[in-house]
């Protein structure tokens, strides 16, 4: 989520530095020498960073820090690698539409770990599940091409490397009456892709139940996910207001007018930027 307006999309140079926990002076040496800034600025404006310029300068101070030089990092991050996103969006297609599960695992799992887990989710994953639900609409026999991609983003986004976590738990669950659980795995593998520590209830899970996990696990943050307002359940959120934690609510099913006192995310960026600020 944006530290300036709320929808992730517009990051000052200095909120980035402190996000990154980097002077600007930095930012401003990587921007002139290697290019790596934001993409969207223009000439005499202020610098304004999304969070896929986020992205881009975390992998590179992390390239940085493992001991590679800002110049091969910088060439690292700016460098597109494996299949262009493009050939891979109609490659997975394809192999949906054709039923078959392993060349759109293939395609997905080097996508991954080429791009990482933000950018094949949105410029991979989300068009291809949109291209196969108009698939559905215009057929509804054709079901199972929205199981074979389902199946194989799922399995794609389990095999992303995961480090071992730090800091503070994220609990991830789905609400008592949901079974979409897709974005909630790209969550799940972005936010461990940045080192957090993180859990997955995964789908319909009870309110009961949900409490019972917060009480044990003890998170600082819980994220519930509706897909539609038939499954939102402010209740569920209701019932974690007893507990010293940051309460979300994502996906669409929930209200653009925010829970009193929730966060709201509306992309995986945001989320992920979000969740794995430090702050000030």
């Amino acid at each position: 989520m944006s530290a300036v307006d709320g929808d992730g999309t517009a990051w000052t140079a200095g909120q980035v530095a402190r996000h990154l926990r980097i002077a600007e002076s930095t930012l401003r040496s990587w921007h002139r020498r290697y290019g790596v800034g934001p993409q969207a600025s223009r000439p005499g404006s202020y610098r304004r960073y999304t969070p896929v310029d986020v992205e881009r300068l975390q992998r590179m101070r992390d390239l940085i820090a493992a001991g590679m030089l800002p110049s091969e990092a910088a060439y690292t991050v700016c460098t597109p690698t494996g299949q262009p996103l493009d050939e891979a969006l109609d490659d997975v297609v394809t192999a949906a539409r054709s039923l078959d599960n392993t060349r759109c695992l293939a395609a997905l799992e080097s996508a991954f770990a080429a791009r990482g887990v933000v950018e094949v989710w949105e410029r991979l994953c989300r068009p291809a599940l949109l291209a196969i639900d108009a698939d559905q609409r215009a057929d509804p026999g054709c079901v199972d091409r929205e199981h074979v991609l389902s199946w194989a983003i799922a399995a794609a986004l389990h095999r992303v490397d995961r480090p071992a976590g730090e800091g503070s738990l994220v609990l991830l669950a789905c609400t008592e009456a949901e079974q979409h659980t897709l974005p909630l795995e790209a969550l799940a593998a972005a936010l461990a892709e940045r080192r957090a520590t993180v859990r997955m209830l995964g789908a319909a899970v009870p309110t009961a139940t949900l409490v019972h996990a917060v009480a044990a696990a003890r998170p600082a943050a819980v994220v519930l996910w509706a897909q539609s307002p038939a499954t939102a359940r402010p209740e569920a959120v209701r019932a974690l207001g007893a507990f010293p934690l940051r309460r979300i609510t994502a996906g669409p099913g929930w209200p653009r007018r925010r829970l009193p006192g929730t966060e709201r995310f509306t992309s995986l960026a945001a989320a992920v930027t979000a969740l794995t600020d430090p702050g000030p």
